[in-house]
């Protein structure tokens, strides 16, 4: 194997680790930010750990983004979460990759805004899946349109601060 493939190697593996750190410094804090004084719905969270997972995959590759997602969610369970927090992480986050590798593919009009709403809804709606599946009961579907809701919001602040991001952290990758 040459110096410079090595060498590139090493770098990608590094920013990998960098995104993520960032990842999981982004959803710990999301666990310390009292939400739920502001906005009452159980179990919610910003999704800024999706600004790495974004990153990864527009700068790096779809597989360096899929990795670095299912480590975030399974060291975030581990450290911080239960079986359960595991269970609905690991289900939102599918979602959310499956249709971030989707709009990727075929909808290429789409904005970082306009992904990143359509990310967060595909993992609410993940999420919504991973209840109904563990408790059994279609009445936690009603539950959907509040996060809907909140993905548009809060889809919409996480794709605003990619468009700042991006630029960015594109010169120097």
């Amino acid at each position: 194997m040459s110096i410079s493939l090595r060498a590139e190697r090493t770098r990608r593996l590094c920013f990998d680790a960098m995104l993520v750190a960032g990842a999981m410094m982004l959803s710990y804090l999301e666990v310390l930010l009292p939400l739920d004084v502001w906005i009452p719905l159980p179990g919610f969270r910003l999704g800024l750990a999706n600004l790495a997972i974004m990153l990864a995959f527009f700068l790096l590759s779809p597989i360096d983004a899929a990795i670095i997602s299912a480590l975030r969610i399974l060291l975030m369970g581990i450290l911080f979460g239960s079986v359960t927090s595991l269970w609905f992480s690991f289900m939102g986050g599918l979602f959310a990759f499956l249709t971030l590798a989707a709009v990727a593919r075929f909808g290429r009009g789409f904005s970082f805004i306009g992904i990143s709403v359509l990310c967060a809804a595909a993992h609410n709606l993940g999420q919504i899946l991973a209840a109904v599946t563990m408790f059994g009961s279609s009445l936690i579907v009603s539950y959907l349109p509040f996060l809907l809701v909140a993905a548009v919001v809060f889809g919409g602040i996480v794709g605003s601060l990619l468009n700042l991001l991006f630029p960015k952290l594109q010169k120097i990758w």
